[in-house]
């Protein structure tokens, strides 16, 4: 009998040990964000309004040898412009423009091919918005305003910095 009680202490003792010891060593989670993760953008996410769907693909440099203002830098953003309603809508790059993050707005830049056209319900339009910004610039919020429109009809994407 205490030949019996002294393998089951043991056993107990084994056992409890090896689970204080995996519970112990498990692998720390590491809450700080990778240097290379990139910061979460509200690119190529749909918003709406009044049934026109509207989708910034992404935020590049634009390379363009005969751009030369002094200071800046080109960008475009692919748009994507959906009609979902039932009669035609009239867009353009212009009624966009990007927000710095201390409240400073940027226009669009002209450019031979940035969009503006207008879409026949249920069809879509797919076309480029560049912007003139400053060398080294930080995050940015891409803003949908156009010129005649009430306060309340913005669309507001947070697009980060520009890559390369």
């Amino acid at each position: 009998m205490k030949k019996y009680q002294k393998i089951m202490i043991t056993a107990a003792t084994v056992l409890t040990l090896g689970t204080t010891m995996a519970g112990c060593s498990a692998a720390k989670e590491d809450d700080t964000p990778k240097a290379t993760q990139q910061t979460q953008t509200d690119l190529d996410k749909k918003k709406v309004i009044a049934d026109i769907e509207m989708t910034p693909k992404k935020f590049t440099y634009k390379q363009d040898d005969t751009f030369n203002e002094k200071g800046k830098e080109l960008t475009v953003i692919p748009m994507h412009i959906a009609n979902k309603t039932k009669s035609e809508f009239g867009i353009g790059a212009g009624d966009f423009h990007l927000e710095t993050t201390d409240g400073k707005k940027i226009q669009t830049f002209g450019y031979h091919d940035s969009f503006g056209d207008v879409i026949p319900a249920g069809k879509a339009l797919d076309g480029n918005a560049y912007f003139a910004i400053p060398k080294n610039g930080k995050d940015y919020t891409l803003v949908y305003h156009p010129a005649n429109a009430a306060k309340e009809q913005t669309l507001k994407w947070e697009i980060g910095a520009p890559k390369k």
